[in-house]
This record gives C-alpha cells, structure tokens and sequence, in this order.
C-alpha cells in the first residue's frame, strides 16, 4: 500500500473564527501553526513517508515544508474542493490509498495514526477507517484504499455522511475510536481543556506532581516464553485504569530477554580453552564461562572468578550481564537483550496503543558497583524519557553555581521499581507514578560515560 496524507488547512485570516472571544488573529494564526506541527510530527514518527499539505495560505506552505511535508496551493474555496485537488494530486504521485487528517489535532501521537493503519491492515481490497471526533459527528481521520473509494464529504454530520456513502457503495468499513484523536479545537471550551493538560504537564516538568511519589508492583505476570507479547501480558494483569499518562513502567530485562528468545541451552556451547582454564581455576562451569567471552566487547578484568567486561551495549558489568536466576532449567543462561532501548520502545509503542496512555518505559537490570556492597537497578533501555536531569547552570539554595549536577533519574526509577519487585517475589514489572520527567524519545545510551571521560578505563 502506497499510503499519502494530506493535511488541509485554511487560510490564517479565516482561521479558527470561532475562537475569536478568546484569541486574536495573531493567537489563532500561532495555534493552528501549531497544530499543524502535531499532526506532521505524528504522521512522521508513525512512518508515513508522503505527507501533504493543501491550503490556499503562503505561510501555511512555507511552514509546512519547513517541517519536511510535500505541499500543495489549494485553487479552489472550501474543505472538499481542496481535498480533491489533494487527492487528484496523490494519485499522479501514484497513491494507492488516501489518509486525510484535519489540522486541528493538537493532542495527536504516533499510536494513534498507526492505530488507524492498523485498521487498513485487518482488511484487502476497498477500505474506509474512519475515526470520529468526541461528539461523533465529525470526521478527525478518514482513510481510503483506493483514494477515489469515496467522495469527501466533510462538513455537518461528516461522521454518519461518510458511513453511508460506503456502506452505499458496498465498500468496507472500519470505525477508529481514539480519545486523543477525537479531541479538536474548535471552541473556547476546547481550547480551556487543551490548557489544562499544558498545566498539568508544566507542574510535572517543574516537578509539583498532584499527589506524592508511587511505585506499584504490578503482580500476576505469569512465566514469559519466548514470543510472548509483554504488552499483552502486563495489560491482562492489571486493573483497566492502572496504566496513565505520565506513568514510568519498569520491566526486568529477564522478561524482556525471554520473550525475544534470549536463551541459550549450556549443551550446545563448546567452551574455548581460556574458558576452561578460568573455569577450572575457579571451579566454574567452562561453558557459562564461554558465553560470557562471547557477550563480551572488552574485558576489563578477569580474577577471583569473577569476570567484569564491556558488553556489546557498551555496558560495563559482572559477566556480560549473562544470568542463570529466574530461568527454568539448570543448563540454561539468560542474555541481555540484543538492543535494551529497541525493546524499552516496541513496548512502550505497544502498551500507548493498547492503553492511549502517554507513558515511559525503562528495562533495568542489577549492577554491582565499585566501593560499595551490593547490587541495584540500572536502567540498560529506555524510552519515552530522557533518562539524565541536567542541573547545570542553575544555583543552589545558597546561590552556588552548580557545574557538573547531572542526576541519571531513570537509573534511580530502576532502583526504586526494584524496592517492589524484590529478586524472589516473582514481580517482573512496576509502575512509578507522579514522577515528572522530561517526555522525550530518549536512550540508555545517554547514561554511558564517554571513554575519553572515563577515568577507570
């Protein structure tokens, strides 16, 4: 499927004139821009490769290519005059299939657009998704394969014209129901409910969360296989409301591991001679001993039986991070996963779109560290954060400047989940609540110290 989005936007004088109370033209003009910007960034980080946006305004095109989209001049007066020249123009393009997204979607993320893709995929042939707004009257997204399936037909009742100019047509449908994507701004209401979120968020990032600090063991997850679905299974075990926006789900790296079939079978490892040479010296098993060689990029000392080593993630830690604990069988090992952030973020993706939950997701495991007794959490993937609190360049209570404060907030998330989860209390995932991090795409890689900073290297 050749997929091109078009997103139609008037022009800025005309804007949103039912905001008028409560915005000047100037404010107007700024929040369509805006939300023009959302909509772009959500079909960009969702994959779609063709987007388009029509309109008759010099601005709109400029800021629009600005921001990576094809653009088009609307010639024509009106909504569904200027989607035809949009779609007249994506099929010479060679489109095979048309989504439409109003520009007026300020909360619009990813999953959602990938929401209503997935809808196209349940089905070949003619399709129509279409998505309603929060009255479910209007048409906040509307999908066609092939881009001529059916008329536009935007405008009063736009939901129920849509619904029947394909059931008319024989044409099947699907309806997407999201809340993000159903609220618009078309109302002084709406724009008031829109700044409320903004507050909420601003308390969060100024860290006055609305109640205290909560870790939340999430328990029941049952034994994970390899292949298993983790979103599926945390989902399954929890209460319907558990999962929020600006929740930070924390998931042992085991679980992780498992399902993506991390395992190795100790019978089927022929161990090198350095192997076996440490491993006798230290009464060791030899083939535990070569899968950590393996795992390792770098070793940084090997003595006393213990093997500390740089791992392929750049990770420094005991054994490679190669794990015999909570995995069946006595001759099988547990391995990191193979890119901890890819996992922090295929789970994280999949429990937004199951959930509509704007969260964060870091996959921790136990470190141990120099100088000090015993292991803690770390976070080795992360995703939907940015796992540092820069504090640089501000002053303290006494008015000192502070020059190197960097708190890794997402390792101390780790440590905290752990405090719930415990080593023998089967509890493989917790939630934190109220914490007010930076929402951001973020990486583990972000907590590596440089080796040029590297004083221990």
């Amino acid at each position: 499927m050749t997929l091109f989005a078009v997103v139609p936007v008037k022009d800025l004088t005309g804007t949103k004139s039912r905001l008028k109370p409560v915005l000047n033209p100037f404010g107007r003009a700024g929040l369509t821009i805006y939300m023009m910007k959302n909509v772009l960034a959500a079909l960009r980080e969702a994959g779609v490769e063709h987007a388009c946006v029509v309109s008759p305004d010099s601005t709109v095109l400029q800021m629009a290519e600005e921001a990576g989209a094809a653009t088009l001049l609307q010639e024509s007066r009106g909504l569904n005059p200027a989607l035809e020249e949009a779609r007249e123009w994506a099929t010479a393009e060679g489109a095979s299939a048309l989504l439409v997204f109003p520009a007026d979607l300020p909360l619009l993320c990813a999953p959602d657009v990938e929401a209503v893709l997935e809808a196209a995929d349940e089905d070949e042939g003619p399709l129509v998704v279409i998505s309603p707004d929060a009255a479910g009257t209007g048409t906040n997204a509307l999908l066609l394969r092939p881009p001529d399936a059916l008329p536009f037909l935007f405008g009063s009742n736009s939901f129920e014209s849509h619904l029947d100019g394909a059931r008319e047509r024989g044409i099947q449908v699907q309806v997407c129901e999201r809340t993000r994507l159903a609220f618009d701004i078309d109302t002084a209401e709406d724009l008031a409910a829109f700044g409320e979120r903004h507050a909420d968020a601003r308390m969060r990032e100024r860290g006055q969360p609305s109640e205290g600090l909560q870790v939340l063991p999430v328990d029941g997850i049952p034994e994970v296989r390899p292949g298993d679905d983790l979103a599926d299974h945390i989902i399954r075990t929890t209460d319907d409301d558990l999962l929020r926006t600006g929740d930070v789900v924390v998931v042992t790296h085991k679980i992780v591991s498992k399902a993506e079939g991390r395992l190795v079978d100790l019978d089927t490892v022929e161990p090198s001679s350095l192997a076996k040479d440490f491993a006798d010296r230290y009464d060791k098993d030899p083939r535990h001993i070569e899968v950590v060689l393996r795992e390792s990029r770098r070793i940084v000392r090997m003595d006393r039986g213990i093997i500390i080593s740089e791992t392929r993630h750049g990770f420094v830690c005991a054994n490679a991070g190669v794990d015999t604990s909570n995995v069946p069988g006595s001759d099988t090992v547990c391995l990191l996963p193979v890119d901890p952030d890819a996992s922090a973020r295929r789970l994280r993706d999949a429990l937004v779109s199951k959930t509509e939950a704007d969260l964060a997701v870091i996959v921790s495991d136990s470190f141990g560290r120099p100088w000090r007794q015993g292991i803690t959490n770390v976070a080795i993937g992360v995703a939907g954060m940015h796992p540092l609190a820069d504090y640089r360049g501000e002053k303290d209570l006494h008015g000192q400047l502070l020059a190197t404060s960097i708190l890794a907030i997402a390792d101390e998330l780790a440590s905290a989940a752990e405090l719930v989860m415990g080593k023998t209390a089967n509890v493989p995932v917790a939630v934190v609540r109220n914490y007010p991090y930076r929402s951001c795409p973020g990486n583990a890689q972000h907590l590596l110290m440089e080796p040029e900073r590297d004083l221990f290297r």
